[in-house]
This record gives C-alpha cells, sequence and structure tokens, in this order.
C-alpha cells in the first residue's frame, strides 16, 4: 500500500535538514580548511595558488638573479624570446616567432616579433624592447647572461628596423639564437635610465614594482615570508584561470611538510629527500619526482687567498678520488639522484656524455697522487704536509640554507681526513658565502648549479670570462675556454656535439670543480584542490620550477563534487554538499505540493 508523508512531517525533515547543513557547515569551517572548496574561493571571489619553498627570492631584478626562485619568478613574470616546448624542451615561439633564419655566413639573424605584444603596465612590447635588452647586456659585459648571446659585434649588434623585427648581428659564427637564450625580456622605458650606469648599480636596483610582459606580475614581496604574483591583464598567451600565485617561504622542512598536509600551501618545492618519504601516500597529496637538472660540486677558489696547492693538478684529482659520489647519492639523497661526473647534466640526453674512464672511489691512488704532488705526512702525525714541510690544511665552506651542502661537506671532510688531509668545515648562510665569493676568500664549497636546456651556458661557467660573474674560483685554463668558445660559435650541429663530448672530458680530467651528484626534483602537491598539473618535459620533467610557467597557467580548482568528496578522506561524517542535496530534494517534495507518492514498490 502506498502512502503520502504528511505536511507537518515533511515540515519537520526540512527543518532538520536546514539544522543539519547549518551544523556541518560550522563544523567544516572551523576545521583547518583549504583556500579553494568545491572550486569556489574561500575569500570572496580570487583564486589563489600557494607554493611552499624553502627559498626565498634573492632579487626581483633579472640582472642579479642567482637562486632557483629567482628563475622560477621571472618566468611568471617576463617572457623570452623563444621559449621551451612541453613535450620535448625544441624551441617554440614566445616573444619571437619560431624558427629564425641566418645568413649563409651563420653571422647574421633575423627574427620576426608577434605584433600587439603589451607590458604590464600597457604600454607596447616592440622588437625595439627585445634589442635593447640583449644590447645592454652586451655592452655592459653582464656575465649574468652575455654567454648566452654568442659573440655579437660590439656595438649595437641588435637592431630593430621595425616593431615586428629583430636583426642580430654577430663577430663569428653563432648558434646562439637557435639555443635558445634564456634572457628575460625587459621594457626599455624602465631600464633605459641604466644605460651607461655600472653594473653595480644595475644590480642594486630592487625592480619594484616588477614590470614584465608574462603571465603573472609580481605585487608583493616580505622577505623571509613570502611573494605574490597577480594575473597579468595584459599578458598575449592563455588567460590562467588562478588570480594570484603566492609564494610562502619556511624556514625548515618539517614546517614546509605540515604545511602541505594541514592545507596551508597548495604544493611544495625541493622537498629534501627524508621529508618527501614521509608524505608519501598521504591522503590527498601527489608526489613527483622530476629527473635532474640540478647538481650539486665541490667548488674550488684559484684567486685570492685560495690555498695553492688547488692550483695543482694532481691534488684536485687526488680530492675527486677520495670522494665516494655514490655514498652520496645513498646516504644524503637517499637515492634519490645519481652519481655526478659531468657539467652536463644527464637529463639533456642529446648533449650529456659520460667521461671515461671513470676513476671512481679509490683512497689509495688518491694517496699515491698526493704522494706525487709532495704532500705527504712527514712527521708521523696522520696528516699530510706542504711540499716546504709546512703545516697543510684546507677549508670546507657548506651552505646552510641549502638542504645538502651541510651533510655531503661532513662526508667529504670525513674522507679526506682518511688520506690524510687536514680540513676545517665552515657553515654560513648563502649571503654570507657571496661576499665570501666575491671577496674570493675561500679554499672550497659545497654549493649547487642548474643548467639550461641546452649546455653553453653551463659550460661557460668554468671560463675565466665568468670571473666574479658565474664562476666559483674563477678557473683560467685557456684549452678549456677555447673548447667552449669552439662550441658556441659551431653552426653545425654534429660538429658542434663533438666539441661539447670534448669539453665534459676535459673538464672531468682537469678538475676546475668535483660534480658531486645530480639531485632529483622532489615535488609534492594537493590533488584535492588544483587539477591540471603538466610536467616539463612529459616524461619525468618537473611539475614546478621546469622550463616555463606551463603548469601555473593550466591549473584549475577542482570541480565542486571532487572537492567536497575530496574533503572528508577518511569517510567521518556526511560532507556538506550531500547534506544540502537531500535538504534541496525535500524542499522540492514541499513546492509540490506533496502529491508525489512513493515508487509502487514501497509498502508498508
Amino acid at each position: 500500500m502506498s502512502k503520502r508523508l504528511p505536511v507537518v512531517v515533511v515540515f519537520v525533515v526540512a527543518t532538520m535538514m536546514v539544522g543539519l547543513v547549518g551544523s556541518a557547515v560550522a563544523q567544516e569551517s572551523a576545521a583547518p580548511s583549504p583556500s579553494l572548496m568545491g572550486g569556489a574561493p574561500a575569500d570572496g571571489g580570487k583564486i589563489t595558488f600557494t607554493m611552499g619553498t624553502l627559498e626565498d627570492l634573492h632579487s626581483a631584478n633579472p640582472f642579479a638573479a642567482l637562486q632557483n626562485t629567482d628563475y622560477e619568478s621571472f618566468l611568471l613574470g617576463y617572457d623570452l624570446l623563444f621559449g621551451f616546448g612541453v613535450e620535448d624542451l625544441s624551441p617554440v615561439s614566445e616573444i619571437g616567432v619560431w624558427p629564425p633564419t641566418h645568413s649563409a655566413d651563420g653571422k647574421t639573424w633575423t627574427i620576426k616579433i608577434n605584433p600587439g605584444l603589451k607590458w604590464n603596465d600597457g604600454q607596447p612590447l616592440t622588437a625595439e624592447d627585445v634589442a635593447f635588452t640583449y644590447n645592454f647586456i652586451n655592452e655592459n659585459k653582464i656575465g649574468t647572461y652575455s654567454s648566452e648571446l654568442g659573440k655579437p659585434i660590439a656595438k649595437n649588434a641588435f637592431e630593430a628596423p621595425d616593431d615586428t623585427t629583430l636583426i642580430w648581428h654577430m663577430a663569428t659564427p653563432s648558434m646562439a639564437p637557435e639555443a635558445p637564450p634564456w634572457i628575460p625580456i625587459v621594457p626599455e622605458h624602465i631600464w633605459g635610465r641604466f644605460v651607461g650606469k655600472d653594473n653595480k648599480t644595475v644590480k642594486e636596483f630592487d625592480n619594484l614594482p616588477v614590470v614584465g610582459s608574462g603571465p603573472f606580475k609580481l605585487t608583493e614581496w616580505r622577505p623571509g615570508q613570502g611573494f605574490t604574483f597577480e594575473r597579468n591583464p595584459n599578458y598575449w598567451g592563455p588567460k590562467p584561470t588562478v588570480d594570484e600565485v603566492a609564494f610562502r617561504v619556511y624556514d625548515n622542512a618539517e614546517a614546509l611538510k605540515l604545511a602541505l598536509l594541514n592545507g596551508e600551501v597548495d604544493a611544495a618545492e625541493s622537498i629534501p629527500p627524508g621529508i618527501f618519504q614521509s608524505v608519501q601516500g598521504q591522503p590527498n597529496i601527489t608526489t613527483n619526482v622530476a629527473t635532474a637538472i640540478t647538481w650539486d660540486d665541490l667548488a674550488f677558489n684559484f684567486e685570492g687567498t685560495a690555498d695553492p696547492s688547488l692550483q695543482n693538478e694532481d691534488v684536485r684529482k687526488a680530492l675527486a678520488q677520495s670522494i665516494d659520489r655514490q655514498a652520496l647519492v645513498d646516504r644524503v639523497l637517499l637515492g634519490y639522484g645519481t652519481a655526478g661526473d659531468s657539467p652536463v647534466a644527464p637529463s639533456l640526453k642529446r648533449w650529456y656524455m659520460q667521461p671515461q674512464p671513470l676513476t671512481g672511489y679509490d683512497p689509495e691512488v688518491a694517496k699515491a697522487l698526493l704522494d706525487q704532488a709532495g704532500y705527504k705526512d712527514t712527521d708521523g702525525d696522520g696528516l699530510r704536509e706542504t711540499p716546504r714541510g709546512d703545516p697543510w690544511s684546507l677549508e670546507i665552506l657548506a651552505v646552510t640554507d641549502w638542504t645538502t651542502s651541510v651533510p655531503e661537506a661532513k662526508l667529504i671532510q670525513g674522507w679526506f681526513q682518511d688520506i690524510g688531509i687536514d680540513t676545517t668545515l665552515k657553515s654560513v648562510a648563502t649571503e654570507r658565502l657571496l661576499d665570501i665569493w666575491g671577496a674570493q676568500d675561500f679554499d672550497m664549497y659545497v654549493w649547487g648549479w642548474t643548467g639550461n636546456a641546452d649546455p653553453n651556458f653551463i659550460l661557460d661557467v668554468f671560463t675565466y670570462d665568468q670571473c666574479l660573474w658565474w664562476s666559483d674560483g674563477c678557473y683560467n685554463d685557456p684549452t678549456y675556454d677555447k673548447m667552449v668558445d669552439a662550441q658556441a660559435t659551431e653552426i653545425d650541429a654534429a660538429k658542434r656535439q663533438e666539441i661539447v663530448d670534448q669539453a665534459q672530458q676535459y673538464f672531468y680530467e682537469q678538475n676546475p670543480a668535483v660534480v658531486l651528484l645530480y639531485m632529483n626534483d622532489l615535488q609534492a602537491y594537493r590533488n584535492d584542490r588544483f587539477t591540471g598539473y603538466v610536467t616539463q618535459p612529459t616524461e619525468g620533467g618537473a611539475v614546478f620550477y621546469a622550463w616555463s610557467p606551463v603548469s601555473y597557467l593550466n591549473i584549475k580548482p577542482v570541480s565542486a563534487t571532487s572537492a567536497s568528496a575530496s574533503s572528508d578522506p577518511g569517510g567521518g561524517g556526511v560532507p556538506p554538499l550531500v547534506w544540502i542535496g537531500l535538504a534541496v530534494v525535500v524542499l522540492i517534495v514541499i513546492a509540490a505540493g506533496f502529491s508525489r507518492r512513493k515508487r509502487a514498490g514501497d509498502t508498508e
């Protein structure tokens, strides 16, 4: 027998539903909540993606760039002449139209510039801005980017005959435009005031507010706390879904982990291996192991107050062979990486060449090399003296805010002790290390490098032209410098590959620095807040801190259903939207005049 619910019962149920909805929503708001719930922003309309990081900005000035976070901010706020493809990092159009063309002798290149571009302040971006940027770098000899330009003519190497054409004049043939150059294009109407100024003045400019052409613009920076980007309304490319990208800085990895787990941040970058393992498998967390593009090295100093022993090739070889690089991977990276050998990372498959023969860890060979160089233990105390019989001691600097530096340096100190070298270990923060580096007042330090998609930049780092720009210790070897110059001016791809291989082999044999290990980039993000994450390159790439802002352009809030379902992963109670749905159903019953019957199969 079918029946209808009495009006009073319907009213009571509806009232109960409303009360339950209110209770459920109140409980939900009292708990730690994500910035986005059900795909809708919680702060009145603004969609904010929050990145947690252990590394603050060093500078908002592209000509004072130093750290990975600086370059990530430039990818958000600026454009390059050519970008890097998502799938395999092949060059693609950005400000310029790919591909460029060149004269028969390879000395003059022509690049078309996309029309209708604007800076985030509304002013037009034209070929003149690109020419200005490159001429400014070339004529001021700004080492930060000069290697990206090949060998342009001395002055006015770049010209813009019209708003959409860039002409690039080379002193010698060069492949630089096709590399392509990793140089943020800056507006002449902001930076023109620095023409003729010294580089110290250029680097001291705070560049705030930032005027760029990228998808976002830096609007706030609170050193030690974080910095925020807002969407650029004048961006030429696809409009991002998120309104803001906020970077929140944490002073230790445990705090970063907790922020990710409790929803304070949406993603975390460069997570230390132990912390990374502890977030794997956690509810609503996706982890990503990106192929290594960053590597750590033991950098030697060759000028200033450096110990003269470091000029000796046998001494450097001995130091290299006393270090167990696989043990560093296993003990410091917990296996998330590979042993180092070349400054060109293996992830650059086209360019990487493993030097041969790989000598590896061999303390006995290291001892013999030191004996051969005249550094012997002449008094039997277990520690070696200089060839003149004086006490011999080296200092190792470790960088406290580079997470792998201190543990690596401690292990290296022990291995040096095993072959009879007395060392002192000193830990300093990045800013202090920069002062020491600028004064060339050190023996060696453990730090890291990240190269570009083309090997030219990282090979050029170790040339003498980069002394007090990128070079760690002003290594001066004309043979190496000629190799790097030759590969930069060779426009035949096969011939250039041969020279790049030779440079890698020579580097390994001479040890201007010891490449210790290649570290995977360990990343994690919440999958209940945003979707649309992209890895670059597609196979084994990074989600963030990649070669373009592709994930920031593609992420969007998860749907309402997905977000609410994931907000209660443990099944502890009915989600608020379910209660709302039930209440709506009951109210529809009321609105229909209570005339609907239950299905015929429902009986008393």
